[in-house]
């Protein structure tokens, strides 16, 4: 058999760059992988500059190494060879993932065709580092066949933050664009505050001539998306987000949740009144209706209904540039002030509470005159909320500049004073145009007001102003309007003042130091209450600890003693009856120990939670296994398990705690025979337990208490116990993220629910 030709690449430095070209052992053919400069000038260039640049013609022999070894090094030029699953694949990368992770094999100067789940091992070099380790593939070569490795749900704030590279993820989120380039299909996916693109390569079209059409059908569908996540960079070299790269469009790569539809104008009808204020959204894009009040070049603008004003605009969508694919059909036509629109758009969380829209599609459905702009001065639009309101205001113009921003439309923006209050006005355009007022002039300006921080700059508010013609110099306002007059007689009014605020300013020190005194004595008191408190569980604790230890050390020594005055003279089974006794009370009081050392630790905040998938249905069962043969079966344990109850994300440690502890205790103060109710659901993102006996209940003065260290209800007579059972309990719950709830009445028994937050997950397969 004629073995396979393996390409060696020569990797060329040249200007701090590395450039590879991969020539074929044969001389056949050669194959040059990417490149930034021509092969003949990268030649010219080593040879010419032998100080600057090295050629290494053949590569040294590659280390085999896992995943996780090559991401520890973390170094580039670093010939290596690694194994592992092929989890997704696009025309530049090929991603593949061990059990020690996953890492970006670029595929340039690789041969052959690779899909999901094949099982590679490839040769090459490291390149780039931390976030951006990869692998320049050299060789390939598969060996066979294998299942994809689990996704690890996540969320995409989360992976955004995170360093997490290149492994398999599952993500949920609402599709706002979709987009086609070559094979590849494109989604823009938002999920929670984080945006991300989504990929795969898809068949081509049956015919040659044909292109392959964006996913429309998508446009707007809730999706569950696996894949793998590739971290992103700016062109500064800082972390900017992620893309994921699906596997296929198939489940479960792609699983629509809540279908989309290519018809977006058939969106749920909001108005401006219902969306103002919003503190959170839900991903979705709703249409609103309004006359338009503003438009600029750059494709925002303003408008309003009959119940309130709003922002909208184009931002955030996968830009129209050269490189960039985009839905050609997405609607987006001029405007003008006074035209009737429908738009569809998502909502953004502003500081100040009004409405914006981003990722805006919208179409023209009529005119009618635009809203008139009313009069106001600077004070008005500062006391009052008057964002997005069409307004006339005059002032003096500080300062005229015209800018280019970074879309390359031309900003002019008047600086203007009114009073004492500095604001501006902006006309943005295409092209740069002659603003019709100079520095020094009075100006009446007609237009849009925006408040919003972060976009006003360093003025109070903006005036967006449609074009130059609402700008118009006016005559300056009479001598008594410029100068404060009121402002000057306030002053001499103070100063004449001084001496009867003076007179009030010491009654008011004597006033305040007398509060002073008083408030000093309060703390005093408060202090003295938290001694008393503390005092009183110090106390607790003592007699507790000594009385519960008490009982098992007399039980030893009296077994102890036994065994020493009968040594010799009992039957195997006296002693063996002794010994356990002993050990018995010594696990007693080992448990006694271990309860007080795991309370230590909740106080201290180091109470650790480790979720991980947990069975609930098999865990409740052996519970109440557990709880039935360590009462030698006391009370009967009703089980309700909620049907198709899937895994849990849980400690299963800090649960056993605590449905351990609130079910032991209902047991015991239940009367025998009484059964005790047990049901476990999930219900609203959350794990749900309840627990229910048929004991004396807990009296209302007891119920403030319940979860305190040592604290024990009046009412439990001779029933022994430690008083640390409910407070372990609560505090496991709160180290869970979750807490517990008590309902009881005074001889009808006692329920305890616990809510814990959790996320459910895929069931493992058999």
């Amino acid at each position: 058999m004629e073995s396979p030709r393996v390409e060696k690449p020569a990797l060329f430095y040249f200007g701090g760059m590395t450039q590879q070209i991969v020539l074929s052992v044969s001389g056949a053919d050669v194959n040059l992988a990417p490149m930034r400069f021509p092969f003949s000038a990268v030649l010219l260039a080593c040879l010419l500059c032998p100080p600057f640049c090295g050629i290494r013609g053949q590569a040294a022999e590659p280390q085999r190494l896992t995943v996780g070894q090559i991401l520890k090094r973390n170094q580039s030029n670093i010939p290596v060879r690694v194994s592992g699953v092929v989890t997704a694949a696009d025309p530049v990368r090929i991603f593949i993932q061990d059990e020690t992770g996953g890492i970006g094999i670029f595929r340039a100067a690789l041969r052959g065709q690779v899909e999901a789940g094949d099982l590679v091992e490839v040769s090459g070099a490291t390149t780039g580092s931390g976030a951006g380790l990869g692998i320049s593939g050299q060789s390939l070569v598969k060996t066979g066949k294998a299942e994809l490795p689990k996704p690890q749900a996540i969320s995409a704030e989360r992976l955004e933050a995170s360093d997490a590279r290149h492994q398999r993820v599952r993500i949920a989120g609402t599709v706002h664009e979709v987009a086609a380039s070559g094979e590849v299909q494109i989604l823009q996916v938002q999920s929670g505050n984080a945006s991300f693109m989504v990929m795969w390569q898809a068949s081509p079209p049956e015919q040659p001539d044909r292109v392959l059409a964006p996913r429309l059908d998508l446009l707007d569908a809730d999706v569950e998306l696996e894949g793998v996540a590739m971290p992103q960079f700016s062109p500064a070299g800082l972390r900017s987000g992620f893309r994921l790269f699906l596997a296929s469009s198939e489940p479960p790569h792609l699983k629509v949740l809540r279908a989309g539809s290519s018809d977006v104008f058939t969106r749920p009808l909001r108005t401006m009144a219902s969306l103002k204020g919003l503190e959170a959204h839900d991903n979705q894009r709703w249409l609103v209706r309004g006359v338009v009040t503003y438009w600029s070049d750059a494709g925002w603008f303003h408008l309003q209904d009959g119940t309130g004003t709003g922002r909208g605009n184009n931002a955030h969508f996968l830009l129209k540039g050269i490189g960039w694919p985009y839905r050609t059909g997405r609607s987006e036509p001029n405007l003008k002030p006074g035209d009737e629109i429908e738009l569809v758009g998502m909502p953004v969380i502003t500081a100040g509470g009004h409405v914006s829209l981003s990722r805006c599609e919208w179409r023209v459905t009529g005119h009618v005159e635009p809203p008139p702009f009313a009069p106001a001065s600077a004070e008005q639009i500062l006391q009052a909320d008057m964002e997005g309101a069409s307004v006339s205001i005059t002032g003096r113009v500080v300062d005229v500049e015209i800018t280019t921003d970074y879309q390359g439309f031309a900003v002019h923006t008047l600086w203007m004073e009114s009073g004492e209050t500095g604001f501006a006005a902006m006309v943005q355009k295409r092209r740069q145009g002659e603003v019709p007022v100079q520095p020094g002039q009075y100006a009446r300006v007609e237009g849009v007001v925006t408040t919003s921080p972060g976009v006003i700059g360093k003025a109070a508010f903006r005036i967006n102003v449609n074009d130059f013609p609402a700008i118009r110099a006016v005559p300056p306002p009479p001598f008594w309007q410029t100068v404060n007059l009121m402002r000057w007689l306030g002053a001499a009014g103070g100063v004449i003042g001084l001496f009867f605020i003076w007179i009030l300013m010491l009654r008011r020190q004597v006033a305040a130091q007398t509060a002073q005194l008083r408030d000093n004595a309060r703390r005093l008191e408060d202090q003295l209450e938290q001694e008393r408190e503390l005092s009183e569980a110090r106390s607790r604790f003592v007699f507790t600890v000594s009385h519960e230890f008490r009982n098992p050390l007399a039980a030893i020594m009296s077994c102890s003693d036994v065994l020493q005055r009968l040594n010799g003279r009992m039957s195997q089974e006296e002693h063996a009856h002794q010994i356990t006794g002993i050990q018995q009370n010594v696990r007693r009081m080992a448990d006694m120990m271990e309860e007080v050392l795991l309370l230590g630790r909740a106080e201290s905040g180091r109470l650790p939670c480790e979720t991980r998938p947990l069975d609930l249905a098999a865990f409740c069962r052996k519970l109440a296994d557990q709880i039935l043969s360590a009462s030698a079966g006391r009370c009967p344990v009703d089980l309700t398990v909620a049907p198709g109850l899937p895994p849990l994300m849980l400690d299963a440690g800090l649960l056993q705690h605590i449905a351990g502890n609130l079910l032991g205790n209902a047991v015991k103060y239940s009367p025998a025979g009484m059964s005790v109710e047990f049901r476990a659901d999930y219900q609203n993102g959350a794990c749900v337990l309840t627990i229910r006996d048929r004991g004396p209940g807990i009296p209302t003065l007891d119920r403030p208490r319940i979860f305190e260290p040592f604290h024990r209800g009046s009412n439990v007579d001779t029933t022994a116990g430690t008083g640390l059972g409910l407070a372990i309990a609560e505090r496991c719950a709160r180290a869970h993220g979750g807490g517990i709830t008590c309902e009881s009445d005074s001889g009808e028994g006692t329920t305890f629910t616990v809510r814990i937050p959790c996320e459910t997950c895929a069931p493992t397969p058999p």
